[in-house]
């Protein structure tokens, strides 16, 4: 069993939060990740860049996901640990689901991002990601005061104004 196991999850979801400042200072939504592998040593992290990328799709868990897939010629993180500042959403769950990531962390529930957004109600990942016979470590609000935080004065531009 790792040691101080809850000081490392916070130690990286530290990480994924200024992750996420990163990408709203850059005019992104507002989402980090990190990547840990089965030892809880630090893999890789990534921000959301949709807009810079013009890519839907290029949210922070597929990104952190797939640039360290690809470097590292893989297809499945077993046993690998993901952080993300927001819960992910259907799509990442799915990417976290097929990845078989095994623990997920995150900090602000989307109950708490769709205040913000005024988006509505969406599967929780926990319901996405542990659907069939795989059942994940899914744990949230780590860190929620400070995941909050990045909300503060954030203002979600509908999707048909991008």
């Amino acid at each position: 069993m790792i040691e101080n196991k809850n000081e490392i999850i916070e130690k990286y979801m530290r990480i994924a939060i200024e992750e996420a400042i990163v990408a709203k200072e850059k005019g992104e939504n507002p989402f980090g990740a990190v990547l840990l592998n089965p030892n809880y040593e630090f893999c890789h992290k990534a921000h959301s860049r949709s807009i810079e990328l013009s890519d839907p799709t290029a949210h922070a868990e597929v990104l952190v996901i797939r640039e360290f897939c690809q470097k590292q010629k893989l297809v499945y993180l077993s046993d690998y640990i993901l952080i993300c500042s927001g819960e992910p959403c259907v799509m990442c769950s799915g990417a976290i689901k097929w990845a078989k990531i095994q623990e997920i962390y995150y900090s602000v529930p989307q109950s708490e991002i769709n205040k913000t957004s005024g988006g509505k109600i969406k599967p929780t990942c926990e319901s996405l990601i542990n659907s069939g016979y795989s059942q994940k470590l899914i744990i949230g609000k780590v860190l929620l005061d400070e995941g909050l935080k990045i909300f503060n004065n954030y203002k979600f531009v509908p999707q048909d104004k991008k």
